[in-house]
């Protein structure tokens, strides 16, 4: 017989546990239950729950986290409370005057991998990509950037700021002046 406090279990019961079996005083009452969720793509979940029943509870679970624009403004704190004081101010200012905040994707080297031009300086805090356009969103005389980096190559992710005119979507920004903030991963 099985003896904690004054809690006392037969030694069938304890049989009737390992097997899988709930016993005669576990099969009333109340109970509490815990469900877990999970996001697609590169989205993260959670879940929980409660609930009583007669014997087990029951409980349910949900996720979230598709990748979107949301996410990855989120993630910004994370990233940027790595970086240097002076990163971190940059940052707050830019996003203060109204800058567009995205994310660029380059090389291994800090380069262009998704067709710009390779004459550029290689991306590290502080760079500032200028050029003199046309602004076009699918021209080579745009420099780019995405608020969804998922969706573009590239082996390292920078934060950026985009100042003047911004054109395009989530997917796909363009401006002629893009300064490297700091870098994600």
């Amino acid at each position: 017989m099985y003896r904690s406090g004054s809690f006392r279990m037969g030694t069938c019961a304890v049989v009737a546990i390992i097997a899988g079996e709930a016993p005669a005083w576990a099969r009333s009452g109340y109970g509490d239950g815990y469900g877990s969720g999970y996001g697609d793509g590169y989205g993260y979940g959670y879940g929980y729950g409660d609930g009583s029943g007669y014997g087990d509870g029951s409980g349910y679970g949900y996720g979230y986290g598709d990748g979107s624009k949301a996410y990855w403004d989120a993630t910004l704190v994370y990233f940027s409370a790595k970086w240097s004081e002076e990163q971190q101010r940059i940052l707050a200012a830019r996003t203060k005057a109204g800058a567009t905040i995205a994310f660029w994707r380059s090389n291994q080297h800090g380069l262009p991998t998704n067709g710009g031009s390779a004459s550029i300086e290689a991306a590290k805090p502080g760079v500032i990509h200028k050029t003199l356009g046309p602004l076009n969103l699918c021209s080579r005389g745009t420099l780019h950037a995405t608020a969804i980096p998922p969706k573009w190559k590239g082996e390292r992710i920078w934060v950026v700021a985009l100042t003047g005119e911004v054109i395009g979507d989530e997917d796909k920004y363009g401006a002629l002046c893009r300064e490297i903030i700091g870098e994600c991963l």
